[in-house]
């Protein structure tokens, strides 16, 4: 993010200079939830056309200093539509740009909707998609520049965002999307079958399941150059090598721990079994436990260091995972169930897929489960 935040809802602001900018905008709004920036001098002719009254429900800013008004904009918002020329909307844009992995999605449009131009962060910040989205609606000609748009060919960070994954190298990614633009071989390995909408495009790497699961850190010696990985795992990339891993974060945490833990206890156990296990805390994105341990101050406070939600489940949800884990007699005894780690982390993953089986780390027991997320073929997956 950049260092001033963007708001959640509305995302989008809708900017413009003339009158006839402005009706296009109210028109958008109606179509879209947005904010939108109108020059000052506009106001009395708007309000005497009753095109923008308060009780419209159109949130409006009138604004005098137009540069001021696209700066807070550029910082506050995930998505600036501007109805002018793109000239202006470039020399604006000059020194704000900082990366496509921060900067918001940019569109210029003419005033009539006949041409909506994505002008900045197509792929990440989704100035293509919404471009198409404003073009369906105003019967308009989406205008995109992307190689691998136009080729109708894949991208790495748009593959990301549609994954929720991160992805790294980041320095590699510019020089793999002209590879994938040109049509050049870039191999592609995952720990499950890939549905062919995520693989196509790709020389897809079949075959290597099992060798994936039990020596996950060797797949960087055993992959062929240029080559994307799927893999939550942590991965010893040789140096000056062609990998751009893709690590997907679909990870739940199951906690167990006795009473009064406190969370630096329960988070160096975590990071131990995930050393050990060799995979990388960022895809992780929920923690789990069993309800009553869900006001347990350690794990809460862990939860919000880690600003990731905590879950709670019943007695009566974690039963219903029973005879995906190995039950302990001593903990049915005491708390009515066969165990908290593991079904907390399958049914936070979604009755997901144990990748860590419980691990007891001095008071604290801890599992990872992952999700059956959508670009895995599941149906080919025995056992699963």
């Amino acid at each position: 993010m950049n260092s001033e935040s963007k708001s959640k809802a509305p995302s989008m602001a809708v900017l413009c200079l003339t009158e006839g900018g402005a009706r296009l905008a109210l028109k958008l709004a109606q179509h879209r939830q947005a904010c939108i920036y109108i020059p000052e001098r506009l106001k009395s002719v708007l309000i005497s056309r009753e095109e923008a009254r308060p009780s419209s429900g159109v949130r409006i800013f009138f604004y005098n200093d137009w540069q001021q008004s696209f700066r807070e904009a550029f910082y506050h918002y995930e998505a600036l539509v501007c109805i002018m020329a793109t000239g202006i909307v470039v020399r604006s844009l000059g020194p704000l740009v900082q990366s496509k992995y921060s900067d918001p999605a940019v569109l210029v449009m003419d005033e009539k909707g006949q041409y909506i131009i994505s002008l900045l962060s197509g792929h990440v910040g989704g100035a293509n998609q919404l471009a198409r989205e404003l073009a369906s609606v105003l019967g308009g000609q989406a205008v995109i520049t992307n190689a691998t748009d136009l080729r109708e060919k894949p991208a790495l960070d748009l593959l990301a965002a549609e994954m929720n994954a991160i992805l790294e190298p980041l320095a590699l990614v510019k020089r793999f999307n002209r590879l994938l633009a040109e049509g050049r071989p870039i191999h592609l390995y995952s720990p499950w079958p890939l549905k062919v909408k995520i693989r196509s495009g790709f020389q897809y790497e079949d075959g290597y399941g099992s060798f994936y699961h039990d020596f996950p850190s060797q797949m960087v010696y055993v992959a062929r150059e240029p080559a994307v990985i799927i893999s939550p795992y942590y991965l010893p990339f040789p140096e000056e090598t062609e990998f751009i891993q893709l690590l997907p974060r679909n990870l739940a945490l199951g906690i167990g721990c006795r009473r009064g833990v406190p969370a630096q206890e329960i988070k160096l156990a975590v990071r131990r079994v995930c050393r050990d296990y060799q995979l990388d805390l960022r895809c992780v994105t929920r923690m789990a436990s069993i309800d009553f341990k869900k006001k347990e101050q350690g794990i809460v406070d862990l939860a919000r260091e880690w600003n990731i939600p905590l879950q709670g489940f019943t007695a009566e949800e974690i039963r219903t995972m029973d005879g995906g884990y190995e039950p302990s007699q001593q903990v049915f005894a005491k708390i009515g169930v066969g165990g908290v780690c593991e079904p907390a982390a399958m049914l936070a993953a979604r009755r997901g897929v144990i990748l860590v089986p419980k691990q007891k780390q001095g008071p604290v027991t801890v599992s990872v489960a992952m999700e059956k997320s959508w670009w895995w073929d599941w149906d080919l997956v025995p056992g699963i």
